[in-house]
């Protein structure tokens, strides 16, 4: 049966990969293996949220997904996250699609909840009551999204700028240079000295998450060489255990998705000086000595989140790294 809905849906929001490939036009560079990396990435985003807008929460919505490379699965559950997110803002009745993918996805929550923030970036919703009804320890990667939605779309506002929302206030904003910091990653490629060159740009104050954005794109989208990403720890400086701190971020989605690829490998033994698994595992560990509180106001001075990333940083701090 024709879903006509569906398709009307698609043809009011879905985006074209044609149109997203023509973004790479107003960022100069060359055709690099870190370039072609992150065009695939989008391009399996923008198939898993095609995908949603005109199935919605149905077994081809998976079945999509599972057929692409391991590598490339996490972007299309962001990507799927977006639409059904989408559905259930413009939709009727009470019914919650993205929630629903989030119990029946439990170990692509994080890829989820940030697929959520592009949402609540595109029709400009409430942030407070948008975070309320999501978990602590995720409600921040829709923080993320956020940003990252920004930084893609608004890049002269976002960067050049440095405009943060009205709106984005406490440690919404932490949350939201994460996302802004990954996606100078995406959009930039990798090519460090124009990501240094932006960072340095920022106040002090916005960097240390910003690297930390960094750590969690170079260690998951790849396309890189271990003589860049030690160009990245090295450029860090004083910000390196952020950078460290958001691969280990990377990681852990990696080894949950059970998707881990050669170049997460690659980036855990330069940030962190362990194997993707380890790392993860390490993260999990953290995250069962929380003592976390499920009804969490979404505007506390320290949120559990942040306790839980500070834990880790701490653990990395006290581990040499030798790579």
């Amino acid at each position: 049966m024709i879903n006509h809905g569906g398709q009307l849906r698609r043809y009011l929001f879905g985006h074209s990969i044609e149109t997203m490939d023509n973004t790479w036009k107003h960022f100069p560079g060359t055709e690099t293996e870190a370039r072609k990396r992150i065009r695939l990435s989008s391009n399996a985003f923008i198939k898993g949220y095609n995908t949603a807008l005109e199935v919605g929460l149905s077994h081809i919505l998976l079945s999509e997904i599972q057929s692409l490379d391991i590598n490339l699965r996490g972007f299309a559950y962001e990507g799927a996250s977006m639409g059904l997110a989408m559905i259930d803002y413009i939709g009727f009745g009470k019914q919650s699609r993205f929630q629903k993918f989030v119990d029946r996805n439990p170990n692509y929550k994080v890829l989820i909840h940030v697929g959520a923030g592009f949402v609540i970036s595109v029709f400009n919703q409430d942030i407070e009551k948008s975070l309320s009804s999501m978990e602590p320890m995720q409600r921040w990667w829709a923080m993320d999204g956020y940003g990252f939605h920004h930084g893609i779309t608004k890049w002269k506002q976002s960067v050049h700028k440095q405009i943060v929302p009205k709106k984005v206030i406490g440690y919404a904003r932490r949350a939201f240079d994460r996302g802004l910091g990954r996606s100078i990653w995406f959009l930039l490629c990798g090519d460090i000295n124009r990501i240094v060159e932006q960072l340095q740009k920022f106040p002090e104050s916005r960097r240390a998450d910003m690297w930390s954005g960094i750590g969690v794109g170079s260690t998951y989208a790849g396309g890189v060489s271990k003589e860049t990403l030690e160009n990245v720890k090295a450029a860090a400086g004083s910000y390196r255990s952020y950078v460290s701190l958001g691969c280990t971020q990377a990681a852990r989605d990696r080894y949950l998705g059970n998707n881990i690829v050669e170049h997460n490998d690659l980036a855990c033994s330069v940030y962190c000086g362990m194997s993707t698994e380890s790392v993860a595992k390490m993260t999990i560990e953290v995250m069962e000595d929380l003592n976390i509180d499920t009804k969490e106001k979404v505007f506390v001075e320290q949120p559990i989140y942040e306790i839980y990333r500070e834990k880790i940083r701490t653990k990395l701090l006290k581990t040499p790294v030798t790579v």
